[in-house]
């Protein structure tokens, strides 16, 4: 009698370690299926978005338009069924999607700077800390020459009246050429060949930065937007998006959306022209403000001033009309060698940031002209920046969120324009999402799980 009861323990016992070896083998075979299953779900990314822009996203709307959360569901059960050894898919369930466009792209901003960050060097993001040190110092000096030009100005022109009233005598005005291009487009003076501009125009109505946004789970938190990061995202924006002095150089073809795309995110406009205008306006006031710091500091320039002032006005008894003649002079000098500048930017060329005399181009009879600029305009600083690193500046300057959303109005607006790309929302885009199944294999098993790319 005991070892009949012995024995039935035993076989008990041995049941259900059988059974729980069984159930612990299911559970392995489900979990090596799930981690198939996301492999192959994930590998039918949007080859556009990696190919042009290296993010990893998968396209809830599968190019069809409307998002097809279900069709992701489908193909994720098929992948289950086909990795399962035995048992079949009951059900798949996916949520909290982790969208592009999230927290108004700040996950697409993390999954950038992760890229960045992988090979990206010590010596560019030096570089690119430093377009924040110009920046600052071009804002300040840019605002300096606003008010000295506005105040300049009225200063002459009210000596200049009080000297006919006075004097009976009129001063002769040697900046009123230079005063009258300042009133003309900046295209006109900076581009060499305007028929080289593009004429593109996008529809803004319903980009990213303007619609209503799909909501998903929100960014990872692994690179949160801040001022180390906005380094790496600098760097992000400057690889991946053309820039105007590439296309009228000719090393690019016209593509896909605008063309100036740095531009656009610098401007927000929705033609080429529209934002190379706007840029090449703001290049022109950082240069004027840096240009006529230098000149102040120039003691041989200031006396060339001075002394073309005093030939200019003659005898007088009107007190500091010589001195607002000069500063005029400095001003409209200052104003010809930064049109230049921005002209030899636009044809490829380098000028420096900081100038001195062996980077100073223009002569102040050359300047109140304006006819040597074309003589000058293949001249190039060594050591100087690039167009390309005068936007960098430019961005730095442009606020976080108007550059990240304004970027995905560019990738959209770009892959839309690709081979099967016209419904493509980037909102729609998604690198992570939560999954859970039931399997039936003799019994019911459930697994939950993350999926998505690992950056």
């Amino acid at each position: 009698m005991f070892t009949s009861l012995m024995l039935a323990v035993l076989l008990f016992f041995f049941q259900t370690a059988l059974e729980s070896a069984r159930l612990a083998m299911l559970r392995s075979q489900m979990q090596e299926a799930l981690e198939l299953a996301e492999y192959s779900v994930l590998s039918e990314y949007n080859r556009e978005l990696l190919d042009l822009y290296d993010l990893f996203y998968l396209d809830l709307g599968y190019g069809g338009g409307a998002e097809e959360t279900e069709y992701l569901n489908r193909r994720l059960a098929e992948f289950l069924d086909a990795n399962l050894s035995s048992g079949e898919t009951a059900g798949v369930d996916t949520w909290d999607y982790s969208r592009a466009a999230d927290d108004r792209g700040s996950a697409y901003y993390e999954q950038a700077v992760s890229y960045m960050k992988q090979k990206t060097g010590v010596s560019l993001l030096q570089r690119l800390k430093t377009y924040e040190e110009y920046g600052e110092q071009a804002s300040e000096n840019e605002e300096s020459y606003a008010q000295a030009d506005a105040r300049e100005t009225q200063n002459l022109e009210e000596l200049k009246k009080r000297r006919e009233e006075e004097e009976e005598k009129s001063t002769p005005d040697p900046v009123s050429s230079t005063n009258s291009l300042k009133r003309t487009s900046i295209l006109n003076l900076a581009v060499k060949e305007p028929e080289k501009l593009s004429g593109k125009k996008a529809d803004l109505s319903t980009v990213p930065s303007v619609r209503m946004l799909l909501e998903g789970a929100g960014p990872r938190g692994r690179n949160e937007p801040g001022a180390g990061n906005d380094v790496f995202f600098l760097a992000y924006l400057l690889e991946h998006f053309p820039h105007a002095a590439e296309y009228l150089s000719g090393d690019r073809e016209s593509g896909s959306w605008l063309d100036y795309q740095l531009e656009y995110l610098i401007a927000g406009k929705d033609t080429d022209i529209g934002n190379l205008e706007a840029v090449c306006g703001r290049l022109l006031a950082i240069r004027e403000g840096m240009n006529y710091t230098y000149l102040l500091s120039d003691s041989a320039k200031t006396a060339e001033c001075a002394a073309l002032a005093a030939a200019l006005v003659g005898v007088t008894m009107i007190p500091g009309l010589v001195e607002a003649v000069k500063q005029v002079l400095l001003l409209a000098w200052a104003f010809a060698e930064s049109v230049l500048d921005v002209r030899r930017l636009l044809n490829g060329k380098k000028v420096a940031f900081y100038k001195d005399s062996s980077s100073w181009k223009l002569s102040l009879s050359g300047a109140l002209e304006m006819a040597s600029l074309s003589e000058a305009e293949e001249q190039e600083d060594s050591s100087g920046l690039q167009y390309r690193d005068y936007l960098g500046i430019l961005l730095t300057l442009t606020g976080r969120e108007k550059k990240i959303m304004r970027s995905l109005d560019a990738i959209e607006g770009v892959i839309r324009e690709q081979s099967g790309g016209r419904w493509f929302y980037i909102d729609q885009c998604t690198d992570g999402f939560w999954m859970r199944t039931v399997c039936m294999n003799g019994q019911e098993l459930s697994a939950e799980r993350w999926m998505g790319y690992e950056w």
